[in-house]
């Protein structure tokens, strides 16, 4: 009786077994065409494209010995790091890219190897920078397989913002890559005559970054021929710029970008739709700015936050990124006014009956003029991120009252500082003498400093307050140097103005910084 009820039971659960199975099979072949819709729509590579081959081959070969493999290969690309094999490395890093290529975490933990512990192997900057675009690239490959996954968003917006922005070789990074967004041009051979022009690998890491499609976008795009809107297909809206001399036919000769949310806010009386030029260089700041506003986007539209940064941080970096570019501007067009008007040659010295001493004057002016453009331009829409991102996280408030003090602070200091380069080109023109015209102008820009440097100091204030008769706090003295440097060009300014006709007043007050590298 015990025998018979015990097998009874076990009939029963095989019965039921068989029932579920017949059941949960049924209910996949009813919901494959969903999911076969749905895989389609983020997966960019049809199944008969040579990159799904790539993909699927290992996965029909391997099977189950898949993870394994990669595993293995994960623990080899650690011993090759360690032995400087470089070849080896980033061959096993695209191999278990393509074991397993719907894994973000593979791209999020290899970009960063590459952008901050390979870049540090190398003493040569160029080396370094050529390894932070590896790793920014390797992202965008990863996005390619993983559309519209907020962690490869987020950490292509830090790409931009903390490595190329801001770490210990940030100087060199930003310069070089606003080099590169003029140079564009160095890519392309239009001459079949001539000799193919120099293809620096890192330039075309960065013209690949620049004018990326994303996968969701690439279809739209290949389906249109009408360049405004293949502009606004890319991931960054941008655009060639064509040769300025009219010339030729020839693109690259910096970029334009169309972004009416940035740009609503113009100095040059053009519409916010009209493509806006950035003929001599680009900042990162920018690019880090567009990666995490599509961040924001992705985040209200998909409901998923990232798994390894909170969204009190990733909804700030708009407004963090756009206050940073209108630093980085005005340094870049500080430096540059410096080595204009106080270089190795003093700038009275220079002959300028040389076309090319004209040519490369005229260019740095045009240059300057761009970035110091750029600061009253950017900067109130960086108040409007802080604005919105505040109504969001209001007890945030007491942690960027300081970012948006900062970022007053920068727009006063870039009137100012465009003023009395304006000041300076009036007085070149007049062959350095203290004409009635000049005279005013220099003139006219001291109040404006007064204006900056009383930003600037309540801006100081609010970083280090002091009640009356205490001292103040050590670390003020780091900041309190620019407000000094401002104060020096009041000064400098003055000594001009009383400088004698047969005197060329020293030009060294241009040279302290007024703002943080």
């Amino acid at each position: 009786m015990q025998h018979s009820l015990t097998r009874s039971r076990a009939r029963r659960d095989q019965l039921l077994a068989c029932v579920l199975g017949v059941v949960f099979l049924a209910i996949s072949l009813l919901i494959r065409p969903l999911l076969i819709s749905q895989r389609a729509s983020i997966v960019s590579e049809s199944e008969t494209s040579f990159r799904s081959l790539a993909v699927n081959f290992p996965r029909l070969t391997l099977g189950g010995f898949r993870g394994l493999v990669a595993t293995i290969l994960w623990i080899q690309a650690e011993n090759d790091k360690q032995e400087r094999r470089w070849v080896d490395l980033e061959t096993k890093y695209d191999i278990i890219g393509a074991l397993q290529p719907y894994f973000t975490s593979v791209y999020v933990f290899h970009a960063w190897n590459q952008a901050y512990n390979l870049s540090a192997q190398w003493h040569d900057q160029d080396d370094k920078y050529k390894w932070v675009l590896d790793g920014l690239a390797y992202l965008n490959k990863g996005e390619d397989y993983n559309p519209q996954n907020i962690d490869l968003t987020v950490e292509q917006g830090n790409m931009f913002f903390l490595k190329l922005g801001g770490s210990f070789e940030r100087i060199f990074y930003r310069s070089h890559w606003r080099s590169d967004m003029a140079r564009f041009v160095d890519l392309h051979n239009y001459d079949q005559d001539l000799a193919p022009n120099t293809r620096t690998e890192a330039l075309k890491l960065v013209s690949d970054a620049v004018f990326r499609v994303p996968p969701e976008n690439k279809i739209a795009y290949d389906s249109t021929d009408d360049p405004l809107e293949r502009q606004k297909l890319r991931t960054f809206h941008t655009a060639e710029l064509p040769d300025p001399t009219g010339r030729t036919t020839r693109t690259g000769y910096g970029i334009s970008i169309l972004d009416p949310y940035l740009f609503e806010l113009r100095t040059d009386g053009r519409l916010p739709a009209d493509p806006m030029p950035f003929r001599y260089g680009l900042s990162p700041y920018y690019f880090s700015y567009v990666q995490f506003v599509r961040a924001n986007w992705q985040v209200d539209h998909f409901h998923i936050p990232p798994s390894v940064t909170g969204m009190r941080v990733v909804d700030a970096w708009p407004a963090m990124s756009l206050r940073l570019w209108c630093r980085d501007d005005l340094y870049y067009a500080t430096s540059l006014v410096n080595s204009v008007f106080n270089g190795p040659v003093p700038i009275y010295e220079v002959d300028f009956s040389i076309p090319e001493n004209v040519a490369l004057f005229n260019s740095k002016v045009a240059e300057i003029r761009d970035c110091y453009r750029n600061v009253p331009m950017v900067g109130p829409k960086a108040l409007d991120q802080f604005a919105r991102h505040l109504r969001n996280y209001p007890t945030n408030k007491t942690l960027h009252e300081k970012h948006i003090l900062e970022t007053k602070a920068y727009m006063s200091i870039a009137k100012a500082e465009s003023a009395l380069f304006e000041s300076l080109l009036v007085w070149h023109a007049n062959r350095y003498k203290l004409t009635d015209t000049v005279v005013k102008t220099f003139t006219e820009v001291l109040p404006v400093y007064d204006e900056a440097i009383k930003a600037t100091t309540e801006w100081v204030d609010y970083l280090f307050p002091s009640a009356p008769g205490t001292p103040l706090d050590p670390d003020r003295a780091e900041y309190q140097i620019y407000i000094n440097n401002l104060q020096g060009r009041k000064l400098g300014i003055q000594s001009i103005l009383q400088a004698q006709p047969t005197e060329h007043p020293s030009l060294d007050f241009l040279e302290p910084e007024t703002v943080e590298r």
